[in-house]
């Protein structure tokens, strides 16, 4: 034991003083009585206790000593010094990038990745502290250093893994800048080493003991998913589709393209182990809409399995809608973010050609109208003088037999089975008329196009037939929409990769607005600034967005290849850091004493008032 300030030691000059105030204290004067032979007598026969009765009169001076002596040691802070294992605080570092998700037998690889680090919250000794670091897309600090490890527990249970790449090196780099070098803190770095700077990460400090967990190496996805523009042929595009085999062995798989609810592509393709291709598929038609990538398999990590576009024209497109009611085209019409319809239930001669050139687009269902020399024209068994096509008559359930599918209008539409009830007999006068769905007895669908009047016409009323519950119906609607309006389609792809933040414009004059993340409720958003970034993007989906009654979307994918390669980089981690096989370096620990003396200080102090109580 030894005292880390002796001068207090200057402490006991105090029993002095309370000797002489002792010797000092006035003393009883004794008095003959008449009885005092009497009490002598007594006195000789009980003489045995006279030393006890002495100790008893000075114990108060005994107990002043005592305390003097005792508070002298506490202020001189005496210590006990003794060897332990050297072991200073833990840091642990846990990554919850989107390999994670992967599966394993027993869950997922987070779900170990949780448990080791529960196990390492078990092994904390006394006035060990842990500070947790969550390595994701942004790493961040769950909290300071705890020394509470029930609440050490709660936050390892709320960590969840998201759909972003994570960044295990900047983690670390974190977790070093709050090392103590003096108290030789170690930093535990739980992982599924899938990270391919692991191994330069692991050589950063010797005291960075890694955990990998791992499980499931079987992986094909997603790596590119864009959709181009072809120069000058606006109507035109390409969609480009990147996908690769990180697994060892060769891999069969349904690949699905769809724009909302229409398939484009279906197929199946073959990978080898380690084979990256890129798909290229042509696409003509009105861009609007979710446009999604599917690889219809089943494999250990699904994240990368599934991209999403969301696809719209940089312009709207005004519609002018006459009809008297028309369920099927008008909800068609509804979908498409960049289409605005005015609608009309009758003609008026005289402002009908100043509301066509107010229009991009005019539709007219089962109504005939006066005369237009330019326009863009849909027509639903609608007809005019300009436009040289006439009903002669009336056919029944006519059979369709071809269709013209090299036509724009008619790209990736299946008439197969098409039903109609009744359709008129169409004739037409002009050479520029071209029929693009043809029967026996008639052509059931034209186009016409003459010095700046388009036209697209059928020969029936929709509601009469199964072309709206068909899906060639949305795919031919976008299909007219950009032929006869091509000029404004310019392509906008409205995404994001996971982790990334995304820029909201708003109006000039909105204040809020809600947002949905997949598969979550709507978040009203306050507008602080004009854009918005919104960083919440580690989740893979569409997100929705609601602005003064309008809903438009954005779409965030992986389309990371380094994350969707899942086989761990690194192995033979003993080697790097056997942990268990070193021999544990004890250090000189110091026990304070002063607290002990200074509870005995107390203990004496309140001893000294009893007795002083009971002898005075």
């Amino acid at each position: 034991m030894q005292f880390l300030q002796p001068m207090m030691f200057w402490a006991l000059g105090l029993i002095p003083v309370l000797l002489l105030l002792h010797l000092l204290r006035p003393k009883p004067q004794q008095v003959e009585v008449t009885n005092l032979f009497l009490w002598q007598e007594i006195l000789k026969e009980r003489g045995q206790h006279v030393a006890f009765k002495r100790l008893r009169k000075n114990l108060p001076l005994l107990l002043q000593i005592l305390l003097v002596i005792l508070g002298a040691l506490a202020l001189a802070k005496p210590v006990w010094f003794y060897f332990s294992p050297k072991k200073g605080d833990m840091i642990l570092v846990i990554d919850t990038s989107a390999s994670m998700k992967t599966r394993q037998a027993s869950g997922t690889r987070f779900d170990l990745a949780r448990q080791k680090a529960l196990e390492l919250i078990d092994q904390l000794e006394r006035h060990q502290k842990i500070l947790l670091i969550n390595a994701g897309y942004e790493p961040t600090i769950m909290s300071g250093f705890l020394e509470d490890a029930n609440q050490a527990r709660e936050m390892v249970n709320s960590l969840k893994p998201t759909d972003a790449p994570g960044k295990l090196e900047q983690a670390v780099y974190l977790a070093l800048s709050f090392v103590d070098p003096a108290k030789d803190d170690t930093i535990y770095l739980i992982t599924d080493g899938a990270d391919a700077s692991l191994p330069e990460i692991l050589q950063m400090r010797q005291r960075i003991i890694p955990h990998i967990v791992t499980g499931g190496e079987t992986n094909i996805g997603i790596t590119k998913f864009e959709f181009r523009q072809e120069l000058d042929r606006p109507q035109s595009y390409q969609i480009m589709l990147e996908v690769k085999n990180f697994s060892p062995t060769l891999l069969e798989c349904p690949l699905r393209l769809s724009i909302d609810r229409s398939v484009i592509v279906d197929t199946t393709i073959f990978l080898e182990s380690q084979e990256k291709r890129l798909l290229i598929f042509p696409y003509f038609g009105l861009i609007s809409g979710i446009a999604t990538a599917e690889l219809d398999i089943e494999d250990d990590f699904a994240v990368d399995n599934t991209a999403y576009l969301s696809l719209t024209t940089t312009e709207d497109i005004w519609v002018l809608l006459v009809s008297k009611g028309n369920y099927f085209l008008e909800k068609l019409l509804e979908t498409y973010p960049n289409v605005l319809v005015n609608k009309l239930e009758d003609i008026i001669p005289s402002s009908w050609e100043q509301q066509v050139m107010e229009h991009d687009i005019v539709i007219v269902d089962r109504l005939n109208f006066p005369p237009t020399p330019k326009g863009n024209f849909l027509l639903f068994d609608a007809y005019s003088p300009s436009i040289p096509v006439t009903p002669v008559g009336q056919v029944a359930f006519p059979q369709v037999y071809d269709w013209d599918s090299r036509h724009p209008i008619m790209a990736n539409a299946n008439l197969s089975n098409l039903i109609v009830e009744q359709a008129q007999q169409l004739q037409a006068s002009d050479g520029a008329v071209h029929p693009l769905i043809e029967t026996q007895q008639t052509g059931l669908m034209m186009s016409y196009e003459h010095e700046g009047l388009r036209a697209i016409l059928l020969g029936f009323d929709i509601a009469r037939s199964n072309l709206p519950l068909k899906v060639a119906f949305p795919v031919m609607i976008s299909n007219i929409i950009t032929w006869l309006n091509p000029h404004k389609l310019s392509l906008s792809v409205l995404q994001t990769q996971a982790g990334e933040p995304y820029p909201i414009h708003l109006s000039p004059f909105t204040e809020s607005f809600s947002l949905r993340p997949p598969g979550e409720r709507w978040q009203k958003q306050q507008v602080t600034e004009n854009p918005v970034i919104y960083r919440e993007t580690t989740k893979v989906g569409v997100y929705m967005i609601a602005e003064d009654k309008q809903t438009r979307y954005f779409t965030v994918n992986l389309v990371n290849e380094a994350e969707s390669d899942i086989v761990p980089t690194i192995h033979g981690l003993d080697a790097i850091f056997p942990e268990e096989t070193q021999e544990q370096e004890h250090i000189k620990t110091q026990q304070p004493l002063w607290m002990a003396f200074l509870l005995a200080v107390l203990g004496i102090t309140m001893l000294e008032w009893y007795v002083w109580l009971k002898v005075g």
